[in-house]
């Protein structure tokens, strides 16, 4: 068991290293400009300041973009809670509000883990509390480690 009490959970170390590596080492994170709010084991909050470069052609916030603050906070909660690599192998996407600026955050969760596979889901709100967009996600989880952090 680890200190969190989740057999392969992440250790708080280990959890500060993901959040470092996430905000200073992966690449599109830094292009999209996505930061870690907090990650725990089967838990992560990201945001995004959004910017004219994350909007679409009606002035609002992409859908894209939306849609990979999903899946990097549920791969995150994911990997936090699970200690090894991992893979989004299936998400769904809902887009129920439409944002031009200001600070956009998503909040994910694992709701269901075997040994092999994770479901997560997250929802994504402005500065106001308004949901945004929310989503759900089937994560495969591999047997050996894999990632830079685990």
């Amino acid at each position: 068991m680890s200190e969190g009490g989740v057999a392969g959970a992440l250790s708080p170390e280990q959890l500060e290293e993901l959040t470092a590596y996430f905000n200073e080492a992966v690449t599109f994170g830094k292009h999209i400009k996505s930061r870690v709010e907090s990650v725990e084991p089967g838990r992560a909050s990201l945001y995004i300041d959004v910017e004219d470069f994350h909007q679409n052609g009606n002035g609002t916030l992409h859908g894209g973009v939306y849609a990979s603050l999903i899946d990097n906070a549920m791969g995150m909660a994911v990997l936090a809670l699970v200690g090894t690599r991992t893979a989004t192998v299936e998400m769904n996407v809902h887009f129920l509000g439409a944002v031009s600026g200001g600070r956009v955050t998503c909040h994910a969760e694992v709701v269901h883990r075997t040994r092999r596979m994770a479901t997560a889901e997250a929802k994504v709100y402005d500065e106001e509390g308004n949901l945004l967009s929310m989503g759900t996600g089937a994560f495969r989880v591999f047997e050996k480690k894999g990632n830079a952090i685990v």
